[in-house]
């Protein structure tokens, strides 16, 4: 994790084999998520989340989805370069959750 900065998504998953014990701590992990959600608010501050963006992803972090609920949409960064966007009609899928796949319409109750 940064030094000094704990991040906390909207969502976030922690694959099993990084959990003590395969269960969930008390508190904060140590650590950042495999996978950090953040969903978008209208007023969202970008340079903001162009930081947070790339501190999940100096912490450790596999994937950062940015869910934009008024644009029906969900862009998908498995790096700072890697980037994809998937619409409403899209299906979603990461690597990370195998067997999970979703309508991003359905991922956003639509």
């Amino acid at each position: 994790m940064v030094t000094g900065n704990i991040r906390s998504p909207d969502v976030s998953l922690v694959l099993r084999e990084r959990l003590p014990e395969g269960k969930p701590p008390q508190g904060f992990l140590e650590g950042a998520p495999d996978l950090a959600i953040e969903v978008l608010s209208p007023n969202e501050d970008w340079a903001e989340l162009g930081r947070k963006l790339g501190e999940y992803f100096a912490s450790g972090s596999k994937e950062v989805w940015l869910v934009d609920p008024e644009k029906h949409m969900v862009t998908v960064y498995k790096s700072l370069t890697e980037v994809r966007v998937f619409y409403a009609d899209d299906e979603i899928s990461t690597e990370l959750l195998p067997d999970f796949r979703c309508k991003v319409s359905e991922l956003l109750a639509l």
